[in-house]
């Protein structure tokens, strides 16, 4: 097809439109998880919208210029050109990309306090042409929901988390496997990854992607660099001086006087930007409790509330979630807030004494304990190996133990899809080491 004289051909059209989008987006400071609340459009729809290589539809135009206060005109002229102009011909999205779905909107659900980070990270990517960002924070303390909204809002950047709630003991994707790592990444970097080729191919291609000025700016975030297992097997595939329009976020555990920067092969001089994620402040935790909705959003006015709230959890942000939780429920009030456990720990025992109280206590001790061993499990895996536990009482059972777990609902690569297929793990770190310790596995 001949395409009219001043007629862009359908990827300029599709790249205009866009880019139009995401720069009002930006402007008017709207954040995906708004976008998508307010269309009515899931994750995504939104994502592929702003910079997905396939045409969206017309309705999804429309719902986007609507929230964005965009005269839709314009935007359905490139539409009509890109569509006019025959079908994008593009990869899917990378299987290994969408396993992080359910990890991102579980960081990203109740998330704030931590503008200041991220403006700081944006702010570098905008006006660095290549750098190390390297964020570093005590377990629990928010590395991998800032990172998870990094990653939300700019849909473009390349990312791999690294997460210990995946780790698997037998076969299927790992995400602290080093080959898995990679694959990963590769797949994302390079569209003319095959898979498949083993651990060596894909550290020589990895090694040349980090080492090569990319085709247009690139953006990497790879959370938790501490739990690869081994730890320094992406000792010889970082440069330390990264290429042009190449910029690289990670993240991993405060160590005390040591830095996991050493197993990468790197030293705090090649870092260019260093952030250090504190405990969250009351302000923090009033945009919290607004965001759990519920009764905690008239608890959010209460000072004396908040700051006693603050005073129990020291700020810390996993116990601040859970918080913020039980207020929306209506479990934390402002009558007993003064005698809420001082410290996630005690919070805790608090939670299994209620546990043991429960009638469904032996099928809990038993769902938590295969966990422990395994790290990862079906629900299909669940079924066969807890007595008493099956389709039909599965839902009901889960429920009291849920807030500790992790659920993945879309097949990993290589897996069907279906409800026998839904993984489960300890949500955090945290979790799997407090159960650990009471169970008496050190």
């Amino acid at each position: 097809m001949r395409f009219p004289e001043n007629t862009p051909h359908a990827d300029a059209a599709l790249d205009e439109l866009q880019k139009r989008l995401r720069d009002r987006r930006d402007e008017r400071g709207v954040k995906m998880i708004a976008l998508e609340r307010l269309t009515g459009l899931g994750h995504t729809t939104v994502s592929k919208a702003l910079n997905g290589r396939n045409l969206p539809t017309r309705a999804t135009v429309m719902g986007l210029a609507r929230v964005l206060k965009l005269d839709p005109g314009p935007l359905l002229h490139l539409w009509e050109q890109a569509a006019e102009a025959g079908p994008q011909k593009a990869p899917q999205e990378p299987a290994t990309r969408e396993f992080f779905r359910d990890l991102i909107e579980k960081h990203t659900q109740l998330f704030a306090g931590r503008q200041s980070e991220s403006a700081r990270i944006m702010e570098f990517i905008r006006n660095r042409s290549s750098g190390y960002v390297f964020v570093e924070a005590l377990s629990g303390y928010g590395k991998t929901s800032l990172l998870a909204d990094l990653v939300r809002q700019n849909p473009e950047f390349r990312y791999h988390f690294i997460s210990q709630a995946y780790r698997r003991s037998g076969g299927g994707f790992d995400p602290t496997s080093p080959e898995d790592v990679l694959e990963c990444l590769c797949e994302q970097l390079d569209a003319a990854h095959v898979r498949g080729g083993g651990l060596k191919s894909l550290e020589r291609q990895f090694r040349g992607l980090m080492t090569r000025p990319p085709k247009s700016p690139t953006v990497v975030v790879l959370d938790a660099v501490d739990e690869l297992a081994p730890p320094d097997q992406l000792r010889t595939l970082l440069p330390r001086r990264l290429p042009p329009g190449l910029v690289l976020v990670l993240s991993g555990r405060a160590q005390g006087d040591r830095s996991c920067l050493g197993d990468l092969a790197l030293s705090p001089a090649d870092v260019s930007l260093h952030l250090r994620l504190e405990g969250l402040g009351e302000g923090a935790l009033v945009e919290l409790l607004r965001m759990a909705g519920g009764a905690a959003a008239g608890l959010a006015e209460d000072a004396d509330f908040v700051a006693e709230m603050h005073r129990v959890s020291a700020g810390d942000p996993f116990y601040v979630r859970f918080l913020a939780e039980d207020a929306a429920a209506g479990v934390l009030t402002r009558e007993n807030v003064e005698r809420t456990p001082t410290g996630l720990e005690a919070y805790l025992d608090q939670q299994l004494e209620q546990l043991n109280r429960s009638a469904h206590r032996t099928e809990h001790v038993e769902i938590l304990g295969f966990l422990l061993e395994a790290g990862t499990l079906s629900a299909l895996d669940l079924y066969n190996l807890v007595e008493g536990l099956t389709w039909l009482n599965f839902d009901t059972i889960l429920r009291e133990i849920h807030r500790f777990l992790l659920v993945h609902r879309r097949a990993a690569p290589g897996l069907a899809p279906g409800r026998g297929a839904e993984e489960y793990s300890f949500c955090h770190d945290r979790f799997r080491q407090y159960f650990r310790s009471r169970a008496g596995l050190g």
